[in-house]
C-alpha cells in the first residue's frame, strides 16, 4: 500500500508512481503553505476538543440531578469520542505532510531551516522516544486521558465514591 493514498503500490516502492510524481512537482512555497494550513487545522480541532471536554466536565459537576449525574459523564465520554475522530483525521493529514517535507522531498536551494529539520527528524527516527512527539500527544495521549477521565468520574459518581 502507498503511504499517502493507500492504493496498491508497484513492487517494493514506498509510494505509488502517481503520488511520487505529485511530490516531485511540489515547490517549497506552495507545500509549506499547505503544511501551515494543515497544522492550523490540527491545532484548531484540538482546541475544539478541549472546549468540548471542559464544557462536559462543567456540565457534569454543575447540574443538580443527583441520581443522574453520572449519565452526563458517560454521555460526555461518548460525545468526546466522536469529537476525537476529526482530530485524528487532521493528525494523519498533518503527519503525512511533515513526512513529505522532511523525508520524501529534497528542497534544494531553500532555507537552512528545512535542512536542520530533516537532520533532526533523521536522528529522532532511531531514538527510543521516536513516538513521543508533540503532535502525537495532541492527537492520541491527551484525548485518551480526557475520555478515560470522564469514564472514571462517571464510575466514581455511580458507585458513590465521588459526590
Amino acid at each position: 500500500m502507498c503511504k499517502i493514498c493507500s492504493n496498491k503500490r508497484e513492487q517494493e516502492k514506498v509510494l505509488c508512481s502517481s503520488c511520487q510524481s505529485l511530490i516531485e512537482d511540489l515547490d517549497f512555497d506552495t507545500f509549506n503553505a499547505e503544511r501551515k494550513w494543515l497544522e492550523e487545522l490540527f491545532v484548531g480541532r484540538f482546541n475544539n476538543f478541549l472546549v468540548v471536554f471542559s464544557l462536559i466536565v462543567t456540565a457534569g459537576f454543575a447540574n443538580n440531578l443527583e441520581n443522574w449525574k453520572y449519565l452526563v459523564f458517560y454521555f460526555g465520554a461518548i460525545l468526546l469520542s466522536f469529537c476525537w475522530l476529526p482530530l485524528v483525521r487532521a493528525y494523519h493529514k498533518y503527519d503525512n505532510a511533515v513526512k513529505i517535507l522532511l523525508t520524501l522531498k529534497e528542497f534544494k536551494g531553500k532555507p537552512n531551516q528545512i535542512g536542520i529539520m530533516q537532520e533532526l527528524y533523521g536522528k529522532r527516527k532511531n531514538n527510543i522516544f521516536k513516538n513521543f512527539t508533540i503532535s502525537r500527544w495532541l492527537a492520541f495521549y491527551i484525548p485518551i486521558t480526557c475520555v478515560v477521565f470522564l469514564i472514571i468520574v462517571g464510575l466514581g459518581i455511580n458507585l458513590c465514591i465521588i459526590k
